[in-house]
């Protein structure tokens, strides 16, 4: 035993398939993995060694590997109420809105803070992005130009990150973390001293130091729009959340079990967080909760979001994290087959979108085509959803251009065809088989709505659609009233007059107003 070299290795002893292993982790991929002992002693043929195993733990995970909408979370307590009527019946209104990722991430033009994941990073850029909060200066964010954009695009409602999983809030919180700051503000890796410090590891702590949620919520409020925000059950900054391998404090042998004082920081500072947000902001239309950390504390998270229940009982909740105490399920870049798509789990629903390939912003980014985007709209609106654009702000509170012409594009639309849009409601069919023909009806159901991304120039034919006798065939924007017939299959028919369909083409897609019986 004197002569052999003895290699030190700390990790878990194990036969997989018969095979001698050892279960480690490294501390450039803190995930755990194994090493088959024969490959791990060929670096030492002929040279005679003793491995020893030092065990260590692994990490707990405190929660359990479920998606984020929580569809086994099917029971809520009797105690719980979901959103009022009042609150459901102006989420089903509201049928166009604005997502806006934005934080210190844009500083860097990445996507999210999804780049700040431990696990994702070298060591070294931790210390970059999270201390970009010192440098975070958006001088030319504008609450009012934000609100009269949307307003202009047609939309109806906004929402905006009030925290990403990163843990940097958009609004001024009272609550405090240990956060990084960097005593040089070069941010290259490696440059000047970098220390923690104990702060909100807020927008307040940055250069600009006012609150961006606030005023954009003020703004949208002075103008009749619907009031939203994103908040992410996750925090990769928090040192109290460091069982997550994505944390930037990683920390295989933390146990929230065994450290309940900490871990109660977490949940209290959580729920401080959204009372808040809750508290401090008026009525909240919405509320799109993202992560989760089901498992030993999703007692905890059902008991907050009780709280934020009684402070805003006209909010509808998404279900990410929370399951069935969810109000509305959210498809994120997929458009649901039909209103009965078994992926919504019977929710109301809202697709969250991109126009670009990035929800946050990047620069030069790929934006998706006018056409794509319409068509998801419709689609989406058809099968009784709600559809999201997500778009970005540059560092400097500025939208691009790019991102301007595109909404600009659809509140052009809107004005003309919104009607077809706004307050509507799924008819017995979405669209016509094998035909870009979409249907939607009015709220009182006196109403069907034709919109036609087809050839302009053709003739329309719809089946199982029925007009009230002497009723009209409108089509919006122009006003224009259409002459119709029932053909001898029992189908509408009827025209665009040949004069105007060059005039519509750049709609790309145009609708009509029946009268039905």
């Amino acid at each position: 035993m004197n002569n052999k070299e003895i290699i030190k290795i700390k990790g878990i002893y194990k036969k997989k398939n018969n095979v001698p292993i050892i279960e480690t982790k490294f501390f450039e991929n803190p995930q755990p993995f194994d090493i088959p002992l024969e490959e791990l002693l060929e670096d030492f043929e002929n040279k005679p060694v003793s491995i020893k195993i030092e065990k260590i733990k692994l990490g707990t995970p405190i929660f359990k590997s479920v998606n984020w909408e929580m569809e086994n979370v099917k029971e809520i307590d009797p105690d719980y109420k979901h959103c009022s009527e009042k609150g459901r019946e102006k989420f089903l209104d509201m049928k166009f809105g604005m997502m806006i990722h934005w934080g210190i991430y844009s500083v860097l033009g990445t996507p999210e803070s999804w780049p700040a994941n431990a696990t994702r990073c070298d060591r070294e850029f931790l210390d970059v992005y999270y201390t970009l909060w010192q440098v975070f200066n958006p001088t030319e964010f504008n609450a009012d130009e934000w609100a009269e954009l949307a307003q202009k695009a047609g939309m109806q409602f906004f929402q905006l990150t009030s925290k990403h999983h990163d843990g940097f809030c958009m609004y001024d919180t009272k609550t405090k973390t240990w956060a990084r700051k960097r005593y040089c503000l070069d941010h290259g890796p490696g440059v000047g001293r970098v220390d923690d410090v104990y702060i909100n590891f807020s927008i307040m702590d940055t250069p600009f130091k006012r609150d961006i949620l606030g005023e954009v919520i003020q703004a949208f409020r002075k103008r009749g729009l619907g009031i939203g925000f994103y908040f992410s059950h996750i925090d990769w900054n928090d040192p109290n959340f460091r069982w997550d391998p994505a944390n930037r404090n990683f920390d295989p042998d933390y146990n929230p079990q065994n450290n309940p004082e900490d871990w109660k920081q977490f949940i209290e500072r959580e729920k401080e967080q959204l009372r808040e947000l809750c508290t401090n902001y008026g009525p909240i239309d919405q509320i799109f909760f993202d992560g989760t950390w089901y498992g030993l504390a999703f007692n905890e998270m059902i008991e907050i979001i009780k709280m934020c229940r009684k402070l805003q009982p006209d909010c509808m909740f998404s279900n990410r994290g929370i399951g069935a105490y969810g109000d509305f399920t959210s498809p994120e870049r997929w458009i649901p087959k039909s209103q009965d798509d078994e992926r919504l789990h019977g929710m109301l629903w809202q697709v969250c979108d991109p126009i670009h390939t990035s929800w946050a912003y990047i620069p030069n980014d790929k934006y998706k085509p006018l056409d794509v985007l319409l068509h998801n709209l419709v689609d989406a609106v058809a099968k009784g959803g709600t559809y999201v654009f997500a778009i970005a702000p540059m560092s400097n509170g500025k939208f691009p251009a790019q991102t301007v012409k595109h909404l600009e594009f659809f509140g052009n639309w809107l004005k003309k065809y919104g009607e077809a849009i706004y307050s509507s409601r799924p008819w017995k069919k979405y669209k016509e088989e094998n035909k870009e023909i979409y249907f939607t009806r009015s709220k009182d159901n006196k109403f069907v709505y034709i919109i036609n991304f087809e050839d302009f120039s053709k003739k329309i034919i719809a089946k199982d659609l029925l007009p009230e006798k002497n009723s009209k065939i409108i089509l919006l924007g122009k006003n224009l009233e259409l002459n119709w017939t029932i053909n001898h299959n029992n189908e509408l028919e009827f025209i665009v007059p040949n004069e105007l369909v060059n005039d519509l083409k750049e709609d790309i897609a145009i609708a009509f107003k029946i009268k039905i019986k």
